[in-house]
C-alpha cells in the first residue's frame, strides 16, 4: 500500500462573518481546514466563545481532531477616529499627530490635526525621530517626521491618499519599545486558555523576550500549555530570527504588514529564509497572507496565486493560511477546496521541483537519531507507514522534519497533544484509549492501522516507540514490522 493521495501541507482557514455558523465550519472542515483561526483582532468575546464550541462541535460530527488557533492582536498601530469623509493628504501637507481623545496641544496652524490611537502615542514619540518613516493605510500614503514635541508628532505628506478611521500606520526601520502583549491581548489570551485553545499567535514578534514574556503569562495563570506561534512581520524579527526559533514552537510568516515594512520585493526571498531555518529545527511554519486574495470576490483563483500556494508548498512549508477568502469572502469553502487541490498538485511533483533540503539530526539527540533513521528505513523497505508511539507527539514532529515520502501516523492517547500536530507537515493522527506497554504492543498497532486503512494486510510498516515501557520521552526503538492477520479491535478513533 505504498504512496498515498493525503494531503500533507495543512490548511489553516480564518473564521468570520461568512464561516461562522457550526453548518459552515463543518463544511470548511470537509473541504480541507485543519486548523481553525480566531482573529481577535475582530469580534468580541463571545464571539469567539461561540466560533470555538462550534470547531469543538463540528470537529466531532466529522470525526476530525482540529486545531484552534487564538491569533493575539498586538500593538495595533493606527489612526483615531475620522470624519465619514476622511480626510485628503496630499504631497507637502504638514499632519499634527496627537493621542485620540485629547485636544493637540502644539500648533495647528498650517497643520492638519489627525489623532492616533493614545495608547500608542507617547511609546511612538519616545521611538521616532527627525527622519523616521510612517506609513498609513498598508503603505499607500507615506510620510517622514519633522518634529516630536511631547506625545505628539509633526509629520510632512511625501505620498498623499485618502486616509479614512482606524487605518493602520508602519514605521519601517524605526524599533518600537511597544510591548508585544497589550492589555487587551492578556485579558483576550485568558479567554483562550479558559477555552483551552490549542495555539496562541504573537503579533508583531521582534525578540524572543515577547515569546518568554507570554509564555511566562500562561505559565502563572494556567494549567494550560497551547503552543505560541511567533508572527513575523516586523523588520527586527526578519533579520535576527535565530533566537526566536530557539523558544517559539510555531513560526507565521506575516507577509501583509512585513511587505509595508520592508518592502514587497523583499517578501520572497525572507519567505524562503524563514521556512528553511524553520526546515533545519523542525520548526512548524505557516505561511500566510493573500494567498487566494482574488477568491474573495471569485470563484477561482489567478495563475499567480496558484503559483503562490505551490510555491510555498516546495519551499517546505508546513501550512499555508487563508484570511479573509474564508472569513468574509463570498466562497470560503471553494477557497479552501482550491487551495487543498493546488497543494495535493504540487506535492505529486514536490520530489522534482521542491527546493526543501534533506535534513540531519542534531548530534546527540537519540529521538532525532531514531525518526531520522525511520525515514530513510521506511523508503528503502517501501512501507506503508510509518508508526510513532507518541504521548506529547514530539517523535512524530521530530519525524516530519525529514520529510518522508512515507506517511506519517502518530499514535496517541492525549487528544490535546494530537490536536496540535494540525500545524505539522505530513503527520496524521490515531487516537487510542491508551498508551500502554503490552506483550502484544505490535498487533495493537497494526489493528489500529488496518481499522483506519493506513495499512492493509501483508504491508511492512516501520514503528518507532519507546521500548520497553512506552514512557514519555523514551522513544529509543525503531522496529521493521509486517502487518499479519490480527485479532480483535484496536478502539481507535482517526484524525
Amino acid at each position: 500500500m505504498q504512496g498515498s493521495s493525503r494531503r500533507k501541507v495543512k490548511i489553516v482557514c480564518t473564521l468570520g462573518p461568512a464561516s461562522n455558523t457550526p453548518e459552515r465550519i463543518e463544511q470548511l472542515i470537509r473541504a480541507g481546514l485543519d486548523t481553525a483561526r480566531l482573529n481577535f483582532s475582530h469580534g468580541t468575546h463571545d464571539v469567539h466563545r461561540a466560533l470555538f464550541t462550534s470547531v469543538r462541535e463540528a470537529a466531532k460530527r466529522t470525526g476530525k481532531y482540529i486545531a484552534v488557533l487564538q491569533d493575539l492582536q498586538g500593538p495595533k498601530l493606527r489612526v483615531g477616529k475620522l470624519a465619514a469623509e476622511g480626510i485628503q493628504l496630499r504631497a507637502g501637507d504638514e499632519v499634527l499627530l496627537f493621542p485620540e481623545g485629547t485636544s493637540p496641544i502644539a500648533s495647528t496652524h498650517g497643520r492638519i490635526p489627525l489623532p492616533i490611537s493614545a495608547e500608542i502615542a507617547e511609546p511612538l514619540s519616545r521611538d521616532l525621530r527627525k527622519g523616521s518613516k510612517i506609513l498609513f493605510d498598508d503603505g499607500k500614503i507615506l510620510s517622514q517626521v519633522k518634529e516630536v514635541i511631547g506625545c505628539e508628532m509633526v509629520i510632512e505628506i511625501q505620498v498623499g491618499g485618502k486616509l479614512t478611521s482606524n487605518k493602520g500606520m508602519n514605521l519601517p526601520g524605526t524599533p518600537l519599545s511597544l510591548p508585544c502583549a497589550t492589555e487587551k491581548d492578556l485579558k483576550d489570551l485568558k479567554l483562550g486558555l479558559d477555552l483551552g485553545v490549542d495555539a496562541v499567535a504573537l503579533s508583531f514578534v521582534r525578540t524572543p523576550k515577547d515569546i518568554l514574556f507570554v509564555k511566562e503569562q500562561i505559565r502563572k495563570t494556567s494549567n494550560h500549555s497551547p503552543l505560541i506561534v511567533a508572527k513575523i512581520e516586523r523588520e527586527e524579527a526578519v533579520y535576527a530570527p535565530d533566537g526566536i526559533l530557539e523558544v517559539t514552537d510555531g513560526l507565521l510568516i506575516a507577509r501583509g504588514d512585513m511587505a509595508v515594512e520592508l518592502g514587497a520585493q523583499k517578501v520572497p526571498v525572507i519567505q524562503k529564509m524563514l521556512i528553511r531555518m524553520c526546515n533545519q529545527l523542525g520548526v512548524p511554519v505557516i505561511t500566510a497572507t493573500q494567498m487566494l486574495e482574488s477568491m474573495i470576490s471569485c470563484p477561482t483563483p489567478t495563475r499567480a496565486e496558484a503559483s503562490d500556494v505551490a510555491n510555498a508548498v516546495f519551499d517546505g512549508t508546513d501550512a499555508v493560511m487563508l484570511s479573509a477568502e474564508s472569513a468574509s469572502g463570498e466562497y470560503p469553502i471553494e477557497a479552501v477546496q482550491t487551495m487543498s487541490k493546488i497543494i495535493l498538485e504540487a506535492e505529486s511533483e514536490a520530489s522534482r521541483y521542491s527546493v526543501h533540503q534533506q535534513q540531519v539530526p542534531l548530534s546527540g539527540s537519540l529521538v532525532e537519531s531514531i525518526e531520522f533513521s525511520a525515514s530513510r528505513i521506511a523508503t528503502h523497505v517501501g512501507a506503508a507507514a510509518i508508526a510513532c508511539l507518541t504521548h506529547s507527539g514530539t517523535a512524530a514532529r521530530t519525524l516530519a522534519k525529514y520529510r518522508p515520502e512515507i506517511p506519517i501516523v502518530a499514535i496517541m492517547d492525549n487528544e490535546a497533544s494530537l490536536r496540535k500536530l494540525a500545524f505539522c507537515w505530513g503527520v496524521e493522527g490515531i487516537l487510542i484509549p491508551e498508551l500502554v506497554a503490552t506483550d502484544d504492543l505490535f498487533g495493537m498497532i497494526s489493528r489500529v492501522l488496518l481499522e483506519n486503512k493506513r495499512a492493509e494486510l501483508e504491508d511492512y510498516i516501520v514503528i518507532t516507540a519507546g521500548l520497553p515501557t512506552v514512557g514519555r520521552g523514551t522513544t529509543n526503538a525503531i522496529k521493521v514490522h509486517q502487518i499479519k492477520a490480527v485479532r480483535g479491535p484496536a478502539r481507535s478513533s482517526p484524525l
